[in-house]
């Protein structure tokens, strides 16, 4: 009797493919168009609004909600209801909690929402919406993926599973699908229902994918600057615009290398970012189809030079921590050089969370730090916003009725307690790649 696992003739493989893409409808082939959305406008000079800026999500989307609530920026409805505010959302929405879907899909309509009102939403690439594009999926959930099935999920996967041993069978790189049921359920854990619907939502012409890709890592509003993790002063760059465009620059330069290396069928499409690492130092090794191309070498190589760049380095505005956990005196001096050559004073950060779980000023009140864990399950912390308006900067918390003004007339003297608890206490921090 044939195994049922043994690959069928290569007419039937097509057809199943075809059907994969038929199959999937809709929620796979959203945004499949190419990006005709222009970058966001991230430099506002002046900045004469109030400005609320919300740190990492996390998939947290009750608690996005309540603070976006005590603020006013959405109404019962969840429509926007901030006027002229402008709402800067620092980035890390997804991962880590079961309901990114919801959180991204609220941030999309708030951000089309707010320009009727004279308001503008200004979502920021963080470290993790990074980590989606790029199929970096230490940190995604299964409750996440099963957001993303449908009725057809059980059928998507099966002829995926089909397509993945059309590429092993091309593949130099033998990998580890043999004919058996035991390597069949060990593909499908790691595979779960909505996997590949959740790929392809992140991918350059999926819904969230395109979406993310129109959108700056920093933002400079007025005197102030807003990003997800931190501005390493030794970091050599010109001007913001010109980080931005690194930052895009670079993701456009991976989606590139993806396609042309799924082409090349050195990797498969729907790899994540680990098992294509894996993949690509294993081509060279595997002689069984003769030696790889030139083009073939020099791609690999691009990919495994891949976590010197500014996606993945400790250097990067994504990723760089010393700001908020480095002694300030190590900083300080670089700190004040750079903002000066950036025309800006303030410096507001997501990214990493301090055991207080609360809204932390460093550097004189030049550095606040707005990550306070609001993903509870997994921090303990808690939903919060800051406030920029007329020269005061204020803390406001979900779970606290009353504001906090770190700067202003009335600023109290809680801030300088917080940074004396926090100091000697490590930061709760996810990992890098």
């Amino acid at each position: 009797m044939r195994n049922r696992f043994s690959l069928r003739p290569k007419w039937s493989v097509t057809l199943l493919i075809a059907a994969l893409v038929l199959l999937t409808g809709p929620l796979l082939m959203m945004g499949r168009r190419a990006s005709g959305v222009p970058p966001s406008g991230t430099t506002v000079p002046g900045a004469p609004q109030r400005i609320v800026a919300i740190a990492d999500v996390h998939g947290a989307y009750e608690e996005f909600l309540s603070i976006l609530l005590r603020m006013g920026l959405i109404d019962a409805d969840h429509k926007w209801a901030g006027g002229s505010t402008i709402f800067v959302q620092v980035g890390d929405v997804p991962d880590r909690g079961p309901e990114t879907r919801k959180a991204l899909d609220l941030l999309m309509e708030l951000e089309r929402e707010a320009p009727a009102q004279g308001g503008k939403v200004i979502p920021l690439l963080g470290n993790h919406e990074v980590m989606q594009m790029i199929g970096d999926l230490r940190y995604t959930t299964p409750a996440d993926f099963l957001s993303f099935t449908t009725a057809q999920s059980e059928q998507v996967r099966d002829l995926a599973y089909q397509d993945y041993r059309k590429f092993i069978a091309a593949s130099r790189a033998v990998h580890d699908v043999p004919d058996d049921e035991d390597a069949h359920q060990r593909w499908l854990a790691r595979h779960p229902l909505g996997f590949f619907e959740q790929r392809d939502a992140y991918a350059p012409d999926g819904v969230y994918g395109r979406w993310l890709r129109t959108h700056d890592a920093i933002a400079q509003l007025g005197d102030t600057l807003f990003l997800h993790a931190g501005l390493d002063p030794k970091l050599h760059f010109r001007s913001i615009d010109e980080l931005n465009g690194k930052i895009r620059s670079e993701i456009t330069g991976f989606d590139k290398l993806w396609q042309a290396m799924v082409q090349e069928k050195t990797i498969w499409r729907y790899m994540s970012l680990d098992d294509a690492f894996n993949q690509v130092k294993l081509i060279n090794g595997a002689p069984q189809s003769g030696s790889p191309s030139a083009l073939e070498v020099e791609n690999a190589r691009r990919m495994l030079d891949l976590p010197d760049g500014l996606l993945m380095s400790n250097q990067s505005p994504l990723w760089y921590r010393g700001l908020a956990l480095e002694p300030e005196e190590r900083n300080e001096k670089g700190l004040d050089k750079m903002l000066g050559r950036l025309d800006a004073h303030y410096m507001v950060l997501g990214h990493t969370v301090l055991p207080v779980h609360a809204i932390t000023a460093r550097f004189n009140n030049r550095v606040f730090l707005i990550d306070t864990g609001m993903l509870k399950s997994y921090y303990g912390g808690r939903a919060s916003a800051l406030e920029i308006r007329g020269g005061k900067i204020t803390a406001y918390y979900a779970d606290d009725p009353g504001p906090h003004v770190l700067v202003g007339e009335t600023a109290t003297a809680d801030a300088a307690e917080r940074q004396a608890e926090w100091a000697v206490v490590p930061a709760l921090a996810p990992s890098r790649p």
